[in-house]
């Protein structure tokens, strides 16, 4: 009997290496915190009933948090972009806010020559529409000193991430105006700068031009190659990679997974993404014999209707592929992680959700109701 627990126990040890959870050993997190109910924000951040899209860094011994608050997820002119900041993520500062009776979104910061800039993107104020306006950016002056958010000419697009690579700072972006009807204009693109404020075009053509392409996530491993993932609204994903001497020219694996609100982080030269996932399976799942547009309609209804959490994925740089680590807590609306590296083999990892402690929900229902802001510590460990 002995032999057989044995064998037996070894084969699921080996089986469980083979799947998407064979990193999941090696994870460990933290009991997430509440930072939008802890009291530690500081009385000039009006919170409001939802808290979703953020950023963080650390810059200059000092972490920087940039938040949206609004009465929902959806567009609102009361929304309001605030800027944080901390010594020891338990003592926030009022650094300053913008707010412009329109809706803000997408907060990204990036040290660039020593300065720090944020960055959001203006849209318009109908609940249900999604009308992108123009890409702004302010700077830290000194202590709780910004100056005045300007737009960087790239009207229409939505920000998704900044990455530095030697002194050339690199900004993917995607075209969002008209993104849930047929006459939107597929557009998704690296830009690059040396000012931080002036972006050109990587190339004369897009990276992508699928139709609903946006969520342009990118990253560059040590050896200077870029890997990345594109959201397909209504059908799936793209995952990418470029070779370090045309980052331009992406080589493109379509998956009917949709990975939401995407970060990748690098960990030891290996490559690991934070994104909403859903559980109900792939996102073109349903049969339906109808034209593309009808299709992508039935996917995006079924997909609000389900539930979703955010995930941590291990991206497999040879075969275009994901595999998923582990599940963390959270509900209903979420994602849209941040991550700053503590030392070696820790991470702060901030993401948004509804109550993880409450009623589980499918999207719909947290998109409208209240979300909060979570923080915790991971920590990479060697397998036993």
């Amino acid at each position: 009997m002995n032999k057989i627990f044995i064998k037996a126990a070894v084969l699921f040890l080996i089986t469980i290496n083979a799947t998407g959870y064979a990193s999941a050993q090696n994870v460990k997190f933290d009991e997430w915190q509440n930072l939008t109910t802890s009291g530690k924000l500081p009385p000039q951040c009006k919170i409001q009933h939802s808290n979703n899209n953020l950023d963080i860094v650390k810059y200059k011994d000092r972490y920087y948090l940039g938040f949206r608050t609004a009465p929902t997820h959806f567009a609102s002119g009361k929304t309001v972009m605030y800027v944080v900041s901390s010594k020891d993520m338990e003592n926030w500062e009022y650094e300053t806010e913008i707010k412009l009776n329109c809706d803000l979104r997408e907060p990204k910061f990036a040290v660039y020559h020593d300065t720090l800039n944020f960055y959001c993107f203006a849209a318009g104020t109908g609940m249900f529409s999604f009308d992108p306006r123009q890409i702004l950016r302010c700077t830290s002056t000194g202590a709780n000193k910004w100056t005045k958010p300007e737009s960087v000419n790239l009207d229409g697009f939505v920000p998704w991430r900044l990455r530095l690579k030697k002194d050339t700072l690199y900004l993917s972006a995607y075209y969002g105006k008209n993104l849930y009807n047929s006459k939107h204009q597929a557009n998704l693109r690296l830009f690059y700068s040396t000012n931080a404020k002036d972006f050109i075009k990587v190339t004369e053509q897009p990276q992508v031009d699928i139709e609903a392409a946006e969520e342009g996530e990118f990253i560059f491993d040590k050896a200077g190659n870029l890997f990345a993932t594109v959201r397909l609204e209504g059908t799936g994903a793209l995952i990418c990679k470029a070779d370090k001497s045309a980052i331009g020219n992406w080589t493109k694996n379509r998956v009917k997974t949709k990975y939401d609100s995407a970060l990748l982080f690098d960990h030891n030269d290996d490559i690991y993404l934070v994104s909403r996932r859903n559980l109900d399976g792939d996102m073109d799942k349903l049969k339906v014999r109808k034209n593309e547009k009808k299709r992508r309609v039935a996917n995006l209804l079924r997909y609000s209707i389900t539930r979703k959490v955010t995930s941590l994925f291990k991206f497999n740089k040879e075969n275009l592929s994901l595999d998923l680590v582990t599940d963390f807590p959270s509900t209903g609306d979420n994602a849209f992680p941040g991550i700053v590296k503590l030392d070696d083999n820790t991470y702060l990892l901030m993401n948004y959700s509804s109550n993880i402690h409450g009623k589980k929900k499918n999207w719909i229902r947290g998109q409208l109701g209240k979300t909060y802001i979570y923080w915790t510590r991971l920590r990479f460990t060697d397998r036993g």
